[in-house]
């Protein structure tokens, strides 16, 4: 059984991916140490309120949350342009409540502490999932650099393979909001890291037919929470053709290892410094250094189909 420190921003993809790790974590499948909040697609003060909506609605409570960085390591040009960018609405949960989360059982220790100290407790145990700019986990990593010793592993969304962006013509919006923090992470790490990017997200196949009125349709309190949420976000936004929750998919990946047809290892790195292409994951296609990432280029949608329809209807 995994041990599993979540950090996340908590948009409406966050959300999804709380929910198939709750519903594993309810089923003993993986263990939920920790909760951590970041700021990304929102401030971290609603990231921290969507994420006790969303322990609320699959009844975890109990599961800790800490509050972590409230901004990017730098305010550059670029960090700032993210947090203009509002996918999910002002409070990434597609301003769809007008009632004030219940975030009473808020930690009163900073999420990077709380990293530090659950990674110590349990040396080789802890799988990281990052589903939001790296900000606490390279804070952690310069802090209490000797976690990098006994951590067991990260499974990150974030970045490109193909120069596709969609935070700017080149770069993936996870990694645009704190490039330096992508660096110092891919620089630092000797563990195994899962990386899902962009392009392999937007390969997905999952119709919004299938979402709607399949999933959709089911009368869970955890389907209604996201409808809600969806319905607000895809009043501010065209739906795309196919649905894509990026955050769900690394989540699955971590719970499913099955769901991934094609990877590849590379060393990966982060443009800091270009005009055009700061933010851009730079690979090193003629494999002169030791990779640092397992590249997940494809998937099996059908898979995940399944896992996201068990979660949702579990009994929470």
């Amino acid at each position: 059984m995994k041990k599993v420190i979540v950090d996340c921003d908590a948009g409406y993809d966050d959300a999804v991916a709380l929910v198939l790790l709750i519903a594993a974590h309810k089923q003993n499948q993986v263990e939920i140490k920790a909760i951590t909040c970041v700021n990304g697609n929102v401030k971290v003060d609603h990231v921290v309120n969507n994420v006790f909506r969303t322990l609320e609605a699959c009844n975890a409570l109990d599961i800790p949350v800490y509050k972590g960085a409230h901004s990017a390591l730098i305010a550059a040009e670029t960090s700032k342009k993210a947090e203009e960018i509002r996918y999910h609405g002002r409070d990434g949960f597609g301003d769809v409540f007008t009632n004030t989360a219940d975030v009473s059982k808020l930690q009163l220790e900073h999420a990077v502490v709380a990293i530090h100290k659950l990674i110590t407790e349990n040396p080789n145990e802890i799988s990281v999932v990052c589903l939001g700019p790296l900000t606490n986990i390279a804070l952690a990593i310069k802090v209490y650099p000797e976690i990098l010793d006994i951590i067991k592993e990260f499974y990150i969304m974030g970045g490109n393979s193909t120069a596709v962006g969609n935070a700017s013509c080149q770069a993936e919006f996870n990694f645009f909001a704190d490039c330096e923090s992508v660096h110092i992470v891919l620089g630092s790490n000797i563990k195994p890291l899962w990386l899902l990017p962009w392009e392999t997200c937007i390969k997905s196949t999952i119709t919004h037919h299938w979402r709607d009125n399949i999933l959709g349709k089911e009368l869970t309190k955890v389907v209604e929470l996201i409808n809600k949420v969806e319905g607000g976000v895809y009043l501010k936004q065209t739906k795309k053709e196919f649905y894509r929750p990026c955050d769900a998919f690394t989540a699955a990946v971590l719970l499913n290892p099955d769901l991934v047809i094609k990877k590849t290892d590379y060393h990966a790195d982060i443009e800091l410094r270009g005009t055009r292409t700061r933010g851009q994951v730079v690979l090193d296609h003629l494999q002169q250094n030791e990779p640092n990432v397992h590249l997940i280029e494809e998937i099996d949608f059908r898979k995940f189909e399944e896992l996201m329809f068990s979660a949702f209807t579990f009994s929470f």
